[in-house]
């Protein structure tokens, strides 16, 4: 996902800045829907909802909703998106990939990806380090939890 004022990570580099919603706070999720649509992002939901309420599971599977349905996949595109790969009929098709990032201290994204569909969501997952004044949360945090900034293929 790249667009006017994205950043590319650089090596050492553990936050992206990417779309930072300064609404966003330590006892909320933040769900964003865009589509890419002739060269630029247009945005499609952004909605905030309490962090008790909706599990980090099922916060995934609302955006694989959302991407599905922004895709405007048919019925069976969207069945074959779930399957997993046992087996060879009907066809599991790969249509969702999960990425994990932080695009700030104390945040953790996860976007799901479709054709031309991205959704991601933001949750506060140390709120010491979230948006601290003196910057110095920066440095607590010197590696990245396992799974940051990495691509999961996951079978459905």
């Amino acid at each position: 996902m790249e667009s006017e004022g994205s950043k590319v990570l650089t090596q050492g580099q553990i936050y992206s800045d990417f779309q930072i919603c300064d609404k966003l706070k330590a006892n909320e999720k933040c769900f964003r829907l865009q589509r890419y649509n002739e060269g630029k992002f247009d945005d499609l939901f952004h909605e905030h909802v309490p962090k008790h309420r909706i599990s980090r599971d099922n916060a995934l599977e609302v955006m694989k909703s959302l991407v599905a349905r922004y895709s405007e996949w048919t019925a069976p595109h969207i069945l074959r998106s779930y399957l997993n790969k046992r087996g060879k009929e009907p066809r599991a098709i790969q249509s969702f990939q999960v990425q994990i990032e932080y695009p700030e201290p104390g945040v953790l994204r996860k976007y799901c990806c479709g054709s031309n569909v991205d959704a991601w969501v933001d949750e506060v997952i140390a709120p010491d380090m979230f948006r601290c004044p003196d910057d110095s949360s920066k440095k607590k945090l010197q590696q990245p939890v396992d799974g940051a900034n990495k691509t999961l293929h996951m079978d459905f």
